[in-house]
């Protein structure tokens, strides 16, 4: 059975899965009026701040108690890619992951693994992108919401695809650029 039907093309949820599951905000109002959007959809949304991101252990700790994962996880980027397919995904509605903040985790000091240049808040997102895409195949919507104040953060390709600014804020100009 298809996840979406005829005349969903335009619906936000059916955007932001299409787009790789992952959408930017700026404007917390925004984000705030698709967020509502997806509470009267029956969507589950699970809200983290990621202001207190300042070391990977924190984000694991956080992304745990926010997503209830459970007690033997990780608390490393392979364990979140191991867990963060087998959350409960209701069959009407989806789950949100809504991440306030998230700039200052991408763009903050130690996010870069030692040599590699690979920045965590992208592998982060990777993760989060390709369980979004992992869940489709099972006829379930998860997705994630990001806020950044840093109208410049652009992410490289995320589960094979680029994280788009949502339609609001697309335009430069309608992110003060």
């Amino acid at each position: 059975m298809a996840i979406f039907g005829v005349g969903d093309e335009n619906a936000l949820d059916y955007v932001i899965i299409r787009d790789g599951g992952i959408t930017i905000y700026r404007n917390l109002g925004y984000l705030e009026e698709d967020v509502q959007w997806l509470q009267d959809r029956r969507y589950r949304i699970h809200r983290v701040d990621c202001a207190n991101w300042v070391s990977e252990n924190a984000m694991h700790e956080s992304l745990q108690g926010a997503l209830s994962f459970p007690d033997y996880y990780g608390k490393n980027f392979d364990a979140l890619n191991d867990v963060v397919p087998d959350l409960e995904v209701p069959d009407d509605g989806g789950v949100a992951l809504v991440l306030t903040s998230y700039d200052l985790y991408a763009n903050g000091p130690g996010t870069s693994l030692a040599g590699s240049g690979v920045n965590q808040g992208e592998i982060v997102l990777d993760i989060l992108s390709r369980a979004s895409h992992t869940f489709l195949l099972t006829g379930k919507r998860f997705l994630t919401m990001i806020q950044s104040s840093d109208q410049h953060r652009h992410y490289g390709k995320l589960g094979g695809r680029a994280p788009m600014w949502n339609w609001r804020e697309w335009l430069h100009k309608d992110r003060g650029l």
